[in-house]
């Protein structure tokens, strides 16, 4: 994918639970959307040399192949505008990206204060740490 093209936006399918969970983070599906657009921006505006084009993802967790499309997960920092917070200690989100259909899928979102314990899905408590957030991926997945 070069810097010139752009990534879709897939929606909010997968987090629609956490959004729910995190409803005191008033303007959350607002942020993480526009987190997506300063992603398409730095991508159209071509800010980056070819050799850092990853680094604007954020921090890669895992790749998975599903339904033979395969999918780079990153995990970024999330500042919240209502109420304000910073990256720092607003929210972590999750997200896939499907360079072949340059799709943009939020997977997870939760709050910094939330890192380190521990996220029921499928009736499994995974913690919220790097090991954990791959399990939780493969689980998301799994509902698929």
């Amino acid at each position: 994918m070069s810097p010139n093209e752009a990534l879709n936006y897939a929606g909010t399918d997968f987090i629609k639970g956490d959004l729910r969970r995190l409803k005191r983070l008033a303007s959350l599906g607002e942020d993480i959307f526009n987190n997506y657009r300063i992603i398409i921006g730095k991508l159209t505006d071509g800010l980056l040399p070819s050799s850092l084009f990853n680094c604007l993802f954020g921090d890669c967790l895992t790749r998975k192949t599903v339904k033979a499309e395969t999918i780079e997960f990153y995990k970024i920092r999330v500042g919240i505008t209502n109420p304000k917070m910073s990256p720092s200690s607003g929210a972590r989100l999750v997200y896939g990206i499907i360079r072949s259909k340059k799709s943009f899928i939020p997977i997870l979102v939760y709050a910094a204060c939330e890192e380190g314990k521990f996220y029921l899905i499928n009736n499994k408590k995974l913690p919220l740490r790097k090991s954990g957030l791959v399990q939780i991926i493969d689980e998301k997945l799994k509902l698929m």
